[in-house]
């Protein structure tokens, strides 16, 4: 009986996952089943996972690029080489940045982004990114702001300990523009906060443990390769508690755990640094269990020997049941973090667990996407319109296409959970 598209396109994603970490010809015969109709079916799904470079990488190493329909082999090359054009712009971006906060005697570290290259990004062309982050002390938060708005930033948005900065015309981009400079810069200020008891001294050591790295043949500052570790699974922690949770980012942990497996030294200063941050090892076990589940990997017991006992059994089943279904979901993903978040109880943290009217929100429409300047014309701020109301568009279908398949999941979670406990 011949499979629906659906199932097909299901078993592709499947079979893309497999290949990071399988041999050349158990990734032949998997990918050879299946035509150019089904590879341009999970294309948005390709793309927003992050995955697409990373697989093009995986199959020019494995010398199977003939596995891909010539026209999908051609446009990845292509996303590749518009990549690369971006994040040579991103980094003399970070560059000019780092210089002037340099001057100013600021101390910062930049974060992820060209900072994991060459751990766990061998190439940073190969990963999809939009904006450049630099961590500093909140003490520093307006001379670094004055310094962005030399550059031309303006303060976007402030959530928590997060400002966002925004430069150039903000032109909403179509899914072929993703991999291309944008006309639109971004810069996220991530401040460390020196308030509350046992705070001061972790966030004073983050910064002070920053050390320069030469990347692309210019030393930068950024955080130690523990902290790092840390700090990347505390990323995916918040995201898995969220509604999108890229694969990339969980392949990119998978890797860091690879090239880091017999290094025990570095595995004890990761373990005392996560015992220091909130959250932290619970989030390291969560991203550890994920990461080794969906990518086939071993993690070593100088990882797991301390991590996996703080993972509670209830999230465990999460990961087990629904990780790779959030991974392979449709961007954006799914409700399905709503059962996370309901059992870490974090009604008091930034991610407040909010029930039933995150299902179906009363307040849903989005917020704006597009800005019009004072000269606007009347023509454009139509056209500016229907975007917008396209965009809340797509949102209204999210909630619905997304809260009926939660709804129907709740019984059969509520009984999986119940029975957990029980044992």
């Amino acid at each position: 009986m011949e499979l629906s598209a659906r199932t097909r396109r299901l078993r592709l994603k499947n079979a893309i996952i497999a290949s990071f970490n399988s041999p050349a010809s158990s990734v032949a015969a998997q990918l050879a089943e299946f035509s150019i109709h089904d590879w341009r079916g999970i294309l948005v799904w390709l793309d927003f996972s992050g995955l697409a470079l990373y697989l093009l990488d995986r199959l020019t190493y494995l010398r199977l690029q003939s596995c891909l329909p010539m026209p999908i082999r051609e446009r990845l090359r292509q996303n590749l080489i518009d990549n690369r054009e971006r994040a040579l712009a991103l980094f003399s971006e970070a560059v000019a940045i780092s210089n002037e906060l340099h001057r100013e005697s600021i101390p910062f570290a930049l974060l992820k982004g060209v900072t994991l290259c060459p751990e766990p990004v061998s190439d940073i062309a190969l990963r999809c990114q939009a904006d450049i982050d630099i961590l500093i002390s909140e003490s520093d938060a307006i001379a670094a702001r004055d310094i962005l708005v030399r550059f031309g930033y303006r303060l976007n948005t402030i959530k928590g300990r997060e400002w966002s900065f925004t430069a150039g015309a903000n032109i909403p981009m179509k899914i072929t523009d993703l991999y291309r400079i944008r006309p639109q810069r971004q810069v996220e200020l991530h401040l460390l906060s020196l308030a509350g008891p046992g705070c001061a001294a972790h966030q004073e050591n983050l910064l002070a443990r920053a050390r320069p790295r030469l990347i692309q043949g210019t030393e930068l500052p950024a955080l130690s390769p523990p902290d790092m570790f840390v700090q990347q699974a505390l990323h995916i922690f918040k995201h898995l508690c969220g509604e999108h949770t890229r694969a990339q980012w969980v392949l990119e942990f998978c890797r860091f755990i690879e090239k880091r497996r017999d290094d025990r030294e570095f595995w004890r200063d990761v373990e005392m640094m996560a015992g220091s941050e909130p959250q932290a090892t619970i989030a390291i076990a969560a991203a550890t269990h994920l990461a080794c589940s969906v990518f086939g990997q071993l993690a070593p017991e100088a990882l797991t020997s301390w991590s996996s006992a703080s993972l509670p059994l209830s999230v465990r089943l999460w990961i087990e049941t629904y990780g790779r279904r959030v991974l392979m979901a449709q961007f954006p993903a799914s409700k399905f973090y709503l059962f996370l978040r309901n059992q870490l109880e974090m009604d008091n943290s930034a991610h407040q667990a909010a029930g039933w009217r995150h299902v179906l929100p009363r307040h849903w429409w989005p917020a704006r996407v597009t800005s019009g300047d004072k000269d606007e014309r009347l023509k454009d701020r139509i056209s500016r319109y229907i975007l917008e109301a396209r965009v809340a568009w797509r949102r209204l279908r999210f909630h619905v296409r997304t809260g009926i398949p939660f709804l129907i999941e709740c019984w059969r979670w509520q009984r999986m959970n119940s029975s957990t406990r029980l044992k």
